[in-house]
């Protein structure tokens, strides 16, 4: 058992010695994220054939709400048929959802927000929302609509120039809720709401008369309850129009993105900022999307027009400042209408179209491309759970709802069909020993086998395997002198690096190297050459 446990420590190193070697460096997975190291590829899960004016996914990745002009619609992410909806009759133009797909809110042309509780258990046509707000002066647009990850702080803005911040939200129920605090802001309209997952940290972004504006709020949530921002960027916009923005889960940073002027804007330290603080740094591009991972450390760009490229990231994001330009641009001569970033900052979707035709891309954070999806249209929104593993698309056209799904492999491949020639009994000092082995992978595909071999349980020496027909891999142990205890072990790694041992497998693969002239040859000539030696001395005795 010692010698089995380490036979295994000493394969462990090897192993860890040669995936550094090959890879670089090794990236961690972090509670409930998804490594992408695992990531091979991106499949659909369904299509349904309805118009979208917006789509928000759960953070869990199980919910999905899908609005239009006829209502608001509600599904498990793995059925392409609504668990229930509420039709309206007037346009929905906004959707949020929370953290487990419980609560939902939806912001309608007519300018009233419908608040659904229960959300996972309602089936079917439903009567009536758990509570609606009274009228706030103007459509609650796309982007304008936000909510907190347990569902009890709800924002809009996109009404003009007001916000309007409800708390409690679970909790209400019935027709004309009052705002629990709004402010009427010295802009005149606002066009981006992000809301912190806890319902403190509130970003807005928008327009005046004159300039773009990023306001913020550090204390959304607590009473008593904000009468202004705790800090208004203007002049450092200039004549910018902020159409996008987001903030970092602790508040930390901001990220907004203005049209016409193309610039991005990055503020760092926005919890300590007070007045008209200018941007810690920005970087230029005709940007139309922005998001950035929870920690505010890396942030994507989408561009519209701009060449080369249309997708932009930058890294390390908090620690920047001045004039920054981005780690890569991908999507060469292609128009990016939306982005999404995971939490953890290393997968990344853009809807975009190539002058030939529309698509979905999923990328790592090294800039790698996971996959691409082709669309039937227009379809332009894009909305991420916060592992990245689920992503909706939607679009205003037909047949523009989509589901698709992130393939990860965990599993490692498979080692079968294990053989050697000569076998294990009949291996001599004049022998070199073939081994051969089945390896499949279902998922990624193998990436490569390897023979490790040693002759004295401390040097082990590496042999790749060259694949034969089919599934079949193959490598040769030389020869070794007569007595020499040879151990050899098999490892198999998928693309997406799991890995597997034949040691692990139950597998104890050696062989003892034999003399020349075994000993049923050895028996009879030893015979032979006593009996001649017998009759060579009784005939010398004769003579």
């Amino acid at each position: 058992m010692k010698n089995k446990f380490m036979l295994i420590l000493s394969l462990t190193a090897l192993l860890l010695s040669m995936m550094y070697m090959r890879l670089g460096s090794v990236e961690v997975k972090a509670p409930n994220g998804v490594d992408s190291a695992k990531i091979y590829g991106v499949k659909m899960l369904w299509n349904n054939s309805m118009s979208v004016n917006d789509v928000a996914v759960s953070k869990d990745g199980n919910y999905i709400a899908a609005v239009n002009i006829t209502g608001l619609y509600y599904f498990e992410y793995n059925n392409s048929t609504p668990k229930w909806s509420y039709l309206t009759e007037s346009a929905v133009l906004s959707a949020a959802i929370s953290a487990d797909g419980n609560y939902v809110a939806v912001g309608l042309n007519s300018g009233f927000i419908y608040y659904f509780a229960n959300a996972t258990t309602r089936v079917g046509e439903q009567s009536a929302p758990t509570w609606t707000t009274y009228f706030l002066g103007g459509a609650v647009e796309r982007g304008t609509l936000d909510m907190s990850d347990d569902g009890e702080y709800a924002v809009a803005g996109g009404t003009g120039y007001n916000v309007f911040y409800y708390a409690n939200c679970t909790k209400r129920e019935g027709p004309n809720q009052v705002v629990t605090w709004g402010y009427l802001l010295p802009i005149s309209d606002i066009f981006a709401v992000d809301l912190s997952p806890d319902g403190r940290y509130l970003a807005l972004g928008g327009r005046n008369s004159s300039q773009g504006f990023v306001a913020y709020y550090k204390n959304a949530n607590v009473a008593p309850y904000p009468t202004s921002p705790d800090w208004l960027s203007q002049n450092s916009i200039d004549s910018d129009e902020i159409n996008d923005l987001a903030i970092s889960n602790d508040g930390y940073s901001v990220v907004a993105i203005g049209f016409y002027y193309l610039t991005l804007h990055y503020w760092a330290n926005a919890t300590t900022l007070s007045g008209d603080p200018n941007a810690t740094w920005t970087s230029a591009g005709w940007f139309g999307s922005v998001d950035m991972s929870a920690d505010g450390n890396n942030v994507v760009a989408g561009s519209l027009a701009i060449r080369p490229g249309s997708l932009h990231f930058w890294s390390n994001a908090t620690m920047r400042k001045g004039y920054q330009i981005e780690d890569w641009i991908a999507l060469d001569f292609a128009d990016v209408f939306d982005i999404a970033i995971n939490d953890e900052g290393n997968i990344i979707a853009a809807s975009a179209y190539n002058d030939t035709s529309y698509k979905v891309y999923f990328f790592k954070s090294d800039s790698n491309m996971i996959g691409e999806f082709d669309l039937l249209q227009y379809s332009p929104l894009v909305s991420m759970s916060g592992s990245g593993r689920i992503t909706a698309i939607g679009g205003p056209g037909w047949d523009s709802l989509y589901v698709l799904e992130l393939l990860v492999d965990d599993n490692p491949p498979i080692i079968e069909n294990i053989y050697q020639i000569p076998d294990a009994n009949n291996v001599y000092p004049n022998s070199s020993v073939a081994v051969y082995a089945n390896v499949t992978d279902d998922y990624s595909g193998v990436k490569q086998v390897i023979l490790t071999y040693t002759n004295d349980s401390e040097t082990w020496f590496i042999v790749n395997m060259t694949k034969l027909s089919g599934n079949q891999y193959n490598g040769t142990i030389p020869q070794f002198p007569y007595s020499t205890n040879v151990t050899y072990v098999i490892i198999a790694q998928d693309n997406c690096n799991n890995t597997i041992t034949t040691v692990e497998l139950g597998y104890d693969l050696k062989y003892h190297v034999i003399p020349e002239f075994t000993l049923q040859i050895m028996l009879p000539l030893f015979i032979l050459s006593t009996i001649l030696a017998a009759v060579l001395r009784k005939r010398k005795r004769l003579a």
